[in-house]
């Protein structure tokens, strides 16, 4: 990913930053493997800010609504992995939910 363009998704920063950081997302949405670098992120989870989470899952969304049915079987299988992936990271001890039991 590219770091420069990351620091504009810090709520703080500037316009010109901001601006940098929203085209780099237009551009992984539009490109043909952009969702994977994504979705590798949040498989491994490489970053923990919520503003890089969000901005992958809004790629990995437009990937699921608009070429999901041009993608390989492998492609959708890694997709699916990769959000069950992401959800086993939240639910481990020390992730980013927590849970609660409910009696």
């Amino acid at each position: 990913m590219d770091e420069q363009a990351l620091l504009g998704l810090n709520p703080n920063a500037d316009a010109c930053y901001r601006q940098r950081a929203l085209a780099y997302f237009e551009q992984l949405k539009e490109s043909r493997d952009g969702w994977e670098v994504c979705a590798q992120a949040l498989a491994k989870g490489i970053y923990g800010d919520d503003h890089v989470k969000f901005f992958c899952f809004q790629v990995l969304e437009h990937q699921i609504k608009f070429r999901h049915g041009s993608l390989t079987g492998a492609q959708q299988q890694l997709i699916r992995e990769t959000l069950m992936k992401w959800l086993q990271l939240q639910v481990m001890p020390g992730g980013g939910w927590s849970l609660c039991l409910l009696d």
